[in-house]
């Protein structure tokens, strides 16, 4: 039976811009970093193609493979406008957009306007029965659906009762990376046992708040 994978198109990008910037050091007082746009397609594809080796990918059964990359303004920034402004300071790694376009020219690709590669990733993963969604961001084990995390080369399914566990605990916690706050004092084991003790409901989130 044929697989459709969906690739977190944004970490891929991220991940292989700066493994491939080098720094050089011309004398005491200068330094400089630059990338080299083959080495940046090298550290793409390596990814790509350790994915496809683990998750057996064969495009002659019809394996299909597709990246998802992020609209560039999202719905997020509109509801809550410090949505990850803390990595407004944070450079951008050498050469992500030209990156980005070459891998939108070799590989089938997705994305949707005012939403991240997570949110369609999320709606295909928990809405395509047998897809497999492959991302790092750990945000997936809310989402029903076949995750595979490659940065733990772990493949699990997540069912409905854990994530909805999880999109609770995650609520009450916050996601301080992402620039909003859960209930002050409550951290993920704090949540946890809440969750235990007071039901894992949505109103045990409205009374925690």
């Amino acid at each position: 039976m044929s697989k459709k994978i969906y690739i977190d198109g944004d970490m891929l990008l991220y991940r292989a811009a700066f493994s491939a910037e080098k720094e050089i050091k011309w004398d005491d007082d200068i330094f400089t970093v630059h990338s080299d746009f083959s080495d940046l397609k090298d550290c793409f594809i390596m990814v790509v193609e350790c994915i496809n080796e683990i998750l057996m990918v064969d495009e002659t059964e019809g394996d299909k493979v597709t990246m998802v990359f992020s609209d560039r303004y999202t719905f997020r920034h509109e509801i809550n406008p410090l949505y990850k402004a803390h990595r407004r300071e944070k450079r951008t790694p050498l050469g992500l957009g030209a990156l980005r376009d070459w891998a939108c020219d070799t590989w089938d690709t997705q994305h949707e306007q005012r939403l991240e590669a997570d949110d369609v990733l999320g709606i295909i993963g928990s809405g395509e029965p047998g897809s497999i969604i492959v991302s790092g961001d750990k945000d997936f084990a809310t989402v029903p659906c076949i995750w595979y995390n490659f940065l733990k080369d772990e493949l699990r399914t997540v069912t409905l009762e854990e994530a909805d566990r999880q999109h609770l605990v995650q609520t009450l916690a916050g996601d301080a990376t992402d620039g909003y706050f859960g209930v002050p004092r409550t951290g993920l084991k704090t949540a946890e046992k809440l969750l235990d003790k007071e039901g894992a409901e949505w109103q045990t989130v409205v009374n925690a708040y």
